[in-house]
């Protein structure tokens, strides 16, 4: 239905008197003239006037006609199918592609008009069918994250009357945050057809490597493997340790009833430096359901033993102790202890450059003092511009006037400074797990333990990160989180600093871990010790290249992924270039391919090198500025036959039912996906909603009125000079 409506800006009566007031001028302006002309032409020359002043007076008072439109719009339904590998394979349950197409068949939702349904697929991302054709299903994805399919959905569906979804999945993800969240937002009834078995099919697994990233040479390092199993009960398996495809050791599983995950611990003696890749490798039968899933690899990195650290401490602390103490439980770490006395002198051997020369990293614990002399400061600033890793522990007698002298080495600037102490708690989030340094156990229960640590001592000094930092860990004062840094990390122009800003950090241990153990907890980790020796190793790597850097974004790709390179060019002053050219030559066991990358600024290159074949890669790149060679990096990644999709396959029966429940849908298996049709239809809201348009045509800002009241004009004066009147 449309009306429409005609107004002005004012009153009517006023635009009417204001027109007669144009015809009455128009009569009295010819009422006589000089020479007297006919009635006639006395008439048309009234009438150009007068509707040329009441087109001026039309204009002026703005008329608008207004268009009212009524319609209604129909409920839509947002299917959303999920096109991963797992949604097709054979499980215990038969062939789920099987029961993926029964499951369309059976929803009926093709017989929803077009203008009521949108159709997607989605795997690791989504996008939208025009027409839907169940042959379009390939199952090819080889990554599911339902939660950015939600999150598209929301987008895609502002301004539609969407008010339902329908998902068919595993509920199996394995990529992006927990879909139930996403599917809350959402907002809408969200109706699941679950694909697969809930039963386990007879599967072996690696599920995870734990262990170093970096190891040293005679250093032993231990490394944890953890395997599941399912559908076995009384079985064994043998899973072997293979360093750069060598067979180095091995270890046996039984299998019992009661129990399917296991854990192995195997030790690492490494004995040269360099990349190594190490792979284990479970025994292999018939009837598993995938033997995709039986291998899996980690690089590490192998480094030089001999260590050696220099350590400065305003005062004899226990924290200077507890850390030593760490530090010298490293094999192959020499530590140089200067302990400051009151005064300038130290307990021990006096810093000297040529000393201070042979230390690989340094270590300041409450230091400096205001009296320490300004010449161990001018030591240490030329030892950190020659590029040497440095730790900051902060106490409360640290001077930090003195410490200006190596502003340009720290990871923070200081804003300002009080000696009024108080206790803090150290909060690490979620998202700052994945920094090296606060890893524990390599999951999300490392966040928990960290909150759980005794508090610590703190004074009311306050710190600005550098924008080239990262907060690893701020602080909690009586459980209420501030946004003031704990722990700061920064890896800048081949230089690496950490600042622990805190004090009697010794609690962590002494109040922490070793109240665990005297309770009998000896299953409790030390967090203090994880902590530190995380921070010495991470600082202890340093960048392989000082100006060039060429890194994959991930060590290990899986089948079907597409690999992509990342790289920075600086020049010997450490100013980034966006003028290089970046070649990067990647070898495999039957492959070869050049990559060239491209700029995306501020000495940042950037390029895919598609989805390469499984095996090992291995790349060597060069950097050439107009023709001339500026430096070379290399490295090695690894593309693996196992694609994510087959680390699950059992359907996540408990996430699908949870979501539906909390979105107010509902959880169907294919075989009763009848009733969908009538529950979508039975939702209050699924209704078509009235749409009402207004749209409103200017008349006042039209040109052609103009135009006529002008041309009116002109012809009145074209035809008063052709008559000869004055």
């Amino acid at each position: 239905m449309n009306t429409y409506d005609f107004g002005i800006s004012g009153s009517w009566w006023l635009l009417i008197l204001a027109i007669l007031i144009a015809l009455a001028i128009s009569l009295y302006v010819y009422r006589s003239t000089i020479p007297p002309i006919p009635k006639k032409k006395k008439g048309i020359l009234i009438a150009l006037r007068a509707i040329a002043l009441a087109l001026l007076v039309f204009i002026i008072f703005e008329p608008v006609i207004t268009r009212i439109t009524g319609s209604e719009e129909s409920p839509v339904v947002y299917v959303m199918l999920d096109n991963s590998i797992s949604s097709g394979i054979k499980d215990a349950g038969g062939d789920r592609s099987e029961k993926y197409r029964q499951a369309i068949v059976n929803s009926d939702f093709e017989a929803l008009s077009s203008d009521q349904r949108k159709v997607a697929l989605f795997s690791e991302s989504m996008f939208e069918l025009g027409e839907f054709n169940i042959d379009t299903l390939d199952h090819s994805g080889q990554i599911t994250n339902i939660s950015n399919a939600f999150s598209q959905v929301i987008n895609n569906t502002k301004e539609t009357n969407t008010q339902a979804a329908l998902l068919i999945t595993d509920g199996s993800f394995n990529e992006g945050d927990n879909p139930i969240y996403s599917a809350q937002d959402f907002g809408k009834p969200v109706f699941i057809i679950g694909i697969g078995d809930t039963n386990s099919a007879k599967d072996i697994s690696i599920q995870s490597i734990l262990t170093n990233e970096i190891a040293y040479i005679g250093n032993p390092v231990p490394i944890n493997v953890n395997v599941k199993k399912s559908g076995y009960s009384d079985s064994s398996i043998t899973v072997q340790f293979l360093d750069n495809g060598v067979k180095i050791d091995e270890q046996t599983i039984a299998f019992t009833p009661e129990k399917d995950e296991y854990s192995l611990i195997f030790e690492y003696k490494p004995l040269t430096e360099g990349v190594r890749k190490l792979t284990f490798r479970s025994t292999v039968f018939d009837d598993e359901i995938t033997n995709k899933n039986n291998t899996l690899s980690e690089f590490i990195r192998v480094l030089k033993n001999k260590r050696s650290i220099a350590i400065f401490a305003g005062s004899p602390s226990p924290d200077l102790s507890f850390i030593k103490n760490v530090l010298e439980d490293e094999k192959g770490v020499e530590t140089q202890t200067y302990i400051q006395k009151q005064g300038a002198e130290f307990y021990g051997d006096f810093p000297s450059a040529a000393k201070l020369n042979d230390a690989e990293m340094i270590v300041f614990i409450g230091f400096p003092i205001s009296s320490t002399p300004q010449q161990i400061m001018d030591m240490v600033r030329n030892e950190l511009g020659r590029g040497k890793p440095f730790l900051f522990v902060m106490s409360n007698d640290v001077d930090y006037r003195k410490l200006t002298a190596i502003q340009d080495y720290l990871p923070f600037t200081v804003m300002s400074s009080q000696r009024n102490e108080f206790m803090v708690t150290a909060d690490v989030k979620q998202e700052q797990l994945s920094n090296p340094l606060l890893r524990i156990y390599g999951n999300s229960d490392d966040a928990g333990l960290w909150s759980k640590l005794p508090p610590v001592f703190r004074n009311e000094t306050f710190f600005k990160p550098k924008p080239e930092s990262e907060i690893a860990a701020t602080i909690k004062v009586n459980n209420v989180a501030i946004n003031e840094p704990l722990i700061i990390t920064r890896s800048f122009r081949n230089q690496k600093q950490v600042a622990v800003l805190g004090y009697n950090l010794y609690r962590w241990k002494l109040l922490g871990y070793a109240q665990d153990i005297a309770l009998g907890k000896e299953d409790k980790p030390d967090l203090f010790t994880t902590f530190f020796k995380n921070t010495f190793r991470w600082l202890s790597v340093a960048l392989q290249d000082k100006n060039i850097i060429i890194r994959t974004t991930k060590s290990n790709y899986t089948s079907g992924e597409e690999v992509e390179f990342f790289a920075q060019v600086y020049d010997a002053a450490y100013t980034p270039l966006d003028n290089a050219e970046v070649s990067v030559e990647i070898s495999g066991e039957n492959s070869k391919a050049t990559l060239v990358l491209s700029s995306i600024g501020n000495g940042r290159y950037r390029e895919t090198a598609g989805i390469l074949p499984s095996g090992d890669h291995y790349f060597d790149g060069v950097v050439t500025v107009d023709g001339n060679r500026l430096g070379k990096d290399n490295g090695r990644f690894s593309v693996g036959d196992i694609p994510l999709e087959y680390s699950e396959l059992t359907m996540n029966i408990d996430l699908l039912r949870n979501i539906a429940e909390r979105t107010g849908g509902k959880f169907y298996l294919p075989e009763n996906a009848n009733d969908f049709i009538d529950d979508l239809e039975a939702l209050k809201d699924f209704r078509p909603k009235p749409i009402v348009k207004r749209s409103e045509f200017v008349l006042w800002n039209l040109p052609w009125l103009l135009a006529i009241s002008i041309l009116c004009f002109a012809t009145e004066w074209f035809m008063r000079k052709r008559w000869g009147m004055v």
